[in-house]
């Protein structure tokens, strides 16, 4: 047994001592089981995908990325991403397209008694996946600890971020609740261009010890940016994963009150990662009625489905973009 963790007990040995030991050592052994968790999962999820015959894998015609007015270092990629057309036999439609029996092909693993984890039929990147609750639920009812608690292990499994489309208007094309989850490792610098933006904007001295609200300079529509206390996600573990969820749902609520939608009266999109929680109001889909948006837009990414689209996009600015789907604030 490891000297480091328990020492072996004696007679001199008090009985709080022991305890302690005993503790140590439980508390090491189910930090190092979830580690092993977390990486059975991550290779579940890589290796699955690259062999699902039922995922659609889209194919990038063409990408580049867009300067925004005013960071030289920043900039937001774009794609365009080619359609399928699909000439077989009529598909018939179903009410619920994330049931267990119409998504078993794309089904990965359960996640908790109330969510399961299955990948994105139509991914964006590779390893794009979603948790689903297991029952169905609405995707404009609140976001719970319950569903914080399932993100939460695939965040740190896949080393990604989760990202949330509250609503049409948001981007949303299932009405069956569901967070989606994207590997770092998708982007060109293995970081979403948001997290550049925030830290190229951000006023240290107003995020100090403890959870702080505030906003992100470059963005004048209406939002919350809460930045997280040191090591709050960051050191994760079996243990105080279900807290974590409860403290993030508290969270989640606050930054809607801050913005006036605690009844979710408008839609509205949410990205969260290890350091903080971004939630954006909506006020439309399509940007100048034909860029259509979700949450990963607000990450810093853009993708359109046609050349003449990306022509026009190329010759906007990221942030205006932006602007046109939000409300100002």
């Amino acid at each position: 047994m490891n000297g480091t963790i328990i020492d072996k007990v004696n007679n001199n040995m008090s009985l709080e001592t022991i305890r302690t030991r005993i503790q140590d050592l439980y508390s090491h052994f189910t930090q190092t089981q979830f580690q092993s968790y977390l990486q059975y999962l991550n290779k579940k999820i890589r290796n699955n995908w690259k062999q699902n015959p039922d995922i659609e894998r889209l194919s990038v015609i063409k990408e580049d990325a867009m300067q925004l007015r005013n960071y030289n270092n920043i900039k937001f990629p774009v794609k365009v991403i080619a359609t399928k057309k699909y000439n077989g036999p009529k598909v018939k439609k179903v009410n619920d397209p994330f049931a267990r029996e119409v998504c078993e092909k794309n089904y990965i693993e359960s996640l908790s008694k109330t969510h399961a984890l299955i990948y994105n039929k139509f991914p964006l990147v590779s390893s794009h996946v979603l948790v689903i609750t297991k029952d169905m639920e609405s995707q404009v009812s609140p976001v719970t600890k319950n569903d914080f608690y399932a993100a939460l292990k695939v965040m740190h499994a896949l080393d990604g971020f989760v990202f949330f489309n509250g609503g049409a208007a948001a981007g949303s094309s299932q009405r069956h609740k569901h967070l989606q989850l994207l590997p770092y490792d998708a982007y060109p610098e293995h970081d979403i261009p948001l997290n550049a933006l925030i830290n190229a904007t951000g006023k240290s001295e107003s995020y100090v010890e403890g959870t702080e609200y505030g906003k992100v300079e470059a963005f004048k529509f209406k939002h919350v940016l809460c930045k997280f206390e040191r090591n709050f996600l960051t050191n994760i573990n079996s243990n105080t994963l279900e807290n974590q969820a409860e403290l993030l749902e508290a969270i989640y609520k606050e930054c809607l009150r801050r913005l006036d939608n605690s009844d979710l009266h408008l839609a509205y999109n949410f990205i969260l990662t290890k350091n903080w929680l971004f939630v954006i109001l909506r006020k439309c889909e399509a940007a100048m009625d034909r860029i259509k948006l979700n949450g990963v837009g607000f990450t810093g990414s853009f993708a359109v489905n046609s050349e003449e689209d990306y022509e026009f996009l190329m010759k906007q600015d990221p942030l205006d973009i932006l602007q046109e789907v939000t409300f100002p604030g």
